[in-house]
């Protein structure tokens, strides 16, 4: 459930609950969690309150909440607030209830061990931007250097790409892309990109689809060089759309119908056997 679908509260034109509806001290203590998310040396007490549109004062008292709740910590000797330890359990007990990355897991492994790369589940979230919530990691001598946790912004080039061309309601879009792009990627299913995000780092990737048609999910693997080329990517596109397919039917998810249907037979547990 986004902050959007709260029962019994009237929405602003970005889609998101008044403050009429809201308590004010979750939203603060929020916006405090997101900039730290984002700051991984942490931040003090001032960075906090300007950073977050806070009074120093109401910074400094939901702060002091915080870390006695454990959702923060203070290091003393730098004067510096960072992510807390409950924050682990709570994030673990997230991604083990979301259903699609439970789903997922029998199909990143797979490809991840066919492939001998590294292979992401990356959710987007209600602001546009996306989070890396679980990983299989590389068997390269080379590792990618992503971890579970990783944030991408709005317009990370393979992810905002298969956003783009398959849209989600209400979602923000920094991005524009060519109608002929955008019909390429939902022919095929499944998008590519060769060092976009750095040199050498190429990526490939599928949507997993909701109950409402719109990704909830993206599978990607990730390959430095030649170990993820546009032949290797091709010589694995059924799987990648089964995957797709699989994973999104085993969650309950509309596919949508013109999402295409592997051409070869794409079978997860021969291959495995």
């Amino acid at each position: 459930m986004t902050k959007a679908e709260v029962p019994g509260g009237a929405t602003d034109e970005r889609g998101e609950q008044s403050s009429e509806q809201l308590v004010p001290a979750v939203s603060r203590a929020t916006r405090v969690l997101e900039t730290l998310v984002q700051q991984s040396s942490g931040a003090t007490l001032t960075e906090l309150a300007k950073r977050c549109a806070l009074a120093k004062s109401t910074a400094s008292v939901l702060l002091r909440t915080m870390v006695v709740e454990g959702l923060v910590v203070y290091d003393q000797e730098t004067r510096r607030y960072n992510l807390g330890p409950l924050l682990v359990e709570f994030g673990v007990a997230a991604i083990a209830r979301t259903s699609a990355v439970a789903a997922s897991r029998t199909y990143m492994e797979w490809l991840a061990e066919r492939t001998e790369l590294a292979c992401l589940a990356i959710q987007p979230m209600p602001d546009g931007h996306f989070t890396a919530i679980a990983k299989i990691e590389s068997r390269k001598a080379v590792k990618v250097t992503i971890e579970v946790g990783a944030r991408f912004a709005r317009d990370t080039p393979l992810i905002s790409r298969l956003a783009a061309a398959w849209p989600s309601r209400g979602r923000p879009e920094l991005v524009e892309y060519s109608a002929d792009e955008l019909e390429k990627l939902r022919a095929q299913g499944y998008g590519a990109v060769y060092g976009e995000y750095r040199p050498e780092l190429n990526v490939a990737g599928v949507p997993v689809f909701d109950r409402d048609g719109e990704p909830c999910l993206f599978i990607a693997l990730l390959g430095i060089g030649d170990d993820l080329t546009a032949e290797g990517v091709a010589g694995i596109a059924d799987y990648l759309v089964t995957a797709s397919r699989e994973i999104s039917s085993h969650i309950g998810g509309r596919i949508p119908e013109d999402f295409p249907t592997p051409l070869g037979s794409a079978d997860f547990d021969a291959e495995r056997g």
